[in-house]
């Protein structure tokens, strides 16, 4: 089984000492002889499998290299589309060369993008000369020559205090004839601000019981959490809508394969007697945390509708994998602040 990523060899440099004829030995230090240095490889910043933004990096089958370049910080114009109001905008090219001497369909990257310590999801937009990914899966997809690169540049953006912020892009690269079989994690800074550097995730995790967790305590294994249970409005139906968020932590140490998505499914009950309340399907990240990078995080929102004229003030939050329970949560619907 190959693990994903780059070995990195250290150098050992051996220095010689010469002198003119004659001359005395140089000193010699005591103990000198039996403690010979040691050389070290380079300390990783990222854990082993996951690259900086600016590396290249090669498909398993050795036909594409992909390379993301660092973010660099843009003003949107009014054209802009997909950025929400108030967050800042930064763009991203990546390079993408084809390795094999065929005329091959440009690879799709399609990249999942989340920023902070908590891996919320950051908003891929459009601009004047940031048109974002190519569909490569179509009737008339892009081609490049043998030996030749194709560059596409995307938009990403995050809130205002995320400057300085990480941000990692997760891509499972695909051809028309399907996935290539490699999950890649890039990370870098988001610009604005200096890097944040201690922005790994350590939960507490509490200890093992049978009873549910508190909302804001993490389960230990799998590490995940939910938090954030508060209050939207009123639908259109007039029921009220309520969203949580739903935090999924990859303790691995390393990206190694076989990859394996963590696929979350969450159902949400109220009252005594547990009643189901209808999950509002296409919200972000209801069954569905994709790839998460090694020790770090993924944040999902997920919302839910409740009857006309509920009462309750808590719910109860059950975390599912492919129908198995993992995790049950409980606590208040807590209203925003501000």
């Amino acid at each position: 089984m190959r693990k994903a990523g780059w070995i990195v060899l250290g150098t050992v440099v051996a220095g010689l000492v010469t002198g003119c004829a004659g001359a005395p030995p140089a000193k010699q230090h005591r103990g000198s002889e039996s403690k010979p240095k040691v050389s070290h490889a380079p300390k990783r910043e990222l854990p082993e499998g996951m690259h900086k933004l600016g590396e290249g990096v090669g498909t398993e089958a050795g036909s594409w290299e992909l390379k993301p370049s660092a973010l660099t910080e843009v003003r949107p114009t009014a054209r802009a589309k997909g950025l929400p109001r108030g967050w800042r905008a930064a763009r991203l090219t990546w390079t993408l060369t084809n390795r094999t001497g065929e005329i091959q369909q440009l690879l799709d990257v399609s990249p999942t993008v989340r920023y902070g310590a908590m891996g919320r999801p950051a908003a891929v937009f459009t601009d004047t000369g940031i048109e974002g990914i190519p569909d490569s899966i179509s009737d008339d997809p892009p081609r490049v020559k043998p030996g030749g690169t194709y560059t596409v540049t995307t938009g990403i953006a995050v809130p205002a205090d995320a400057a300085g912020d990480p941000v990692t892009l997760t891509t499972r690269p695909t051809t028309m004839f399907g996935d290539t079989g490699d999950v890649f994690f890039f990370e870098g800074p988001f610009p604005g601000a200096a890097a944040r550097k201690d922005i790994a995730l350590h939960p507490s995790p509490a200890p093992e019981t049978l009873k549910p967790l508190a909302f804001g305590q993490w389960k230990t294994d799998p590490q995940m959490t939910v938090a954030n249970v508060r209050p939207e409005g009123t639908g259109t139906d007039g029921r009220p809508t309520i969203t949580g968020e739903l935090t999924v932590r990859n303790d691995a140490a390393v990206a190694d394969l076989p990859y394996t998505p963590m696929k979350k499914t969450v159902r949400v009950y109220y009252g005594d007697d547990l009643k189901e309340a209808d999950l509002i399907q296409g919200a972000p990240g209801i069954a569905n945390t994709g790839f998460i990078a090694p020790q770090r995080a993924a944040t999902h929102t997920f919302q839910f509708a409740l009857p006309k004229g509920a009462k309750t003030t808590s719910v109860t939050v059950e975390v599912t994998d492919l129908g198995s329970t993992e995790a049950t949560f409980e606590g208040k619907i807590t209203p925003r602040t501000s």
